[in-house]
């Protein structure tokens, strides 16, 4: 975590990984985000904690130590920080609630909703295979396979070979939770 990215396109993960080796993917960054947040000091978490590309990325990259600096004497970039951590928290008390409470079907809708609200270089394109998403939402692949053919008979959802597009995203967020 000795570098931050600010992304300028593409798409990127940032997953926990165990001590037994599972990943479990939790959030994904697009055009406009900066990743890993600053922080200062070391937190001892963020060792099991990798970042990803999930599509081709663009970065611009800034070492802990200059970007101190840049937040410490820049207001604007400070509160914009503050923005980002709230935002980070908002989305991992929504997906807590998604994965406790949801249904399936909500999980899957909840999961693509929020991942095209977030990521911003897209153009309507979920870039993964039904076993990702099924490891994102905590579901077997079976299960995704039926709620995705739901979604393509509803005219939600185009699929194709390791990615969905989502043809009508007010028709989607009616599929998602109340709370998204």
């Amino acid at each position: 975590m000795d570098e931050m990215y600010y992304i300028t396109s593409g798409t990127m993960s940032g997953s926990f990984i165990h001590e037994s080796g599972n990943v479990k993917t939790s959030s994904f960054y697009g055009k406009g985000y900066l990743a890993p947040l600053y922080f200062p000091g070391e937190i001892e978490m963020m060792r099991s904690f990798a970042f990803t590309a999930v599509t081709d990325l663009e970065v611009f990259v800034f070492n802990r130590v200059g970007f101190e600096r840049y937040v410490n004497t820049n207001p604007a970039l400070n509160v914009a920080m503050y923005r980002a951590y709230i935002k980070l928290v908002s989305l991992n008390g929504q997906e807590l609630a998604n994965q406790l409470f949801s249904t399936g079907m909500e999980k899957i809708c909840n999961f693509f909703y929020i991942y095209l609200k977030n990521t911003n270089d897209h153009d309507q394109l979920i870039p993964f295979s039904q076993q990702a998403i099924a490891e994102f939402v905590g579901l077997n692949r079976a299960n995704v396979a039926k709620y995705l053919k739901v979604l393509r008979e509803e005219k939600v959802i185009d699929t194709q070979r390791n990615k969905i597009i989502v043809t009508n995203i007010e028709k989607l967020r009616q599929f998602c939770s109340e709370n998204i």
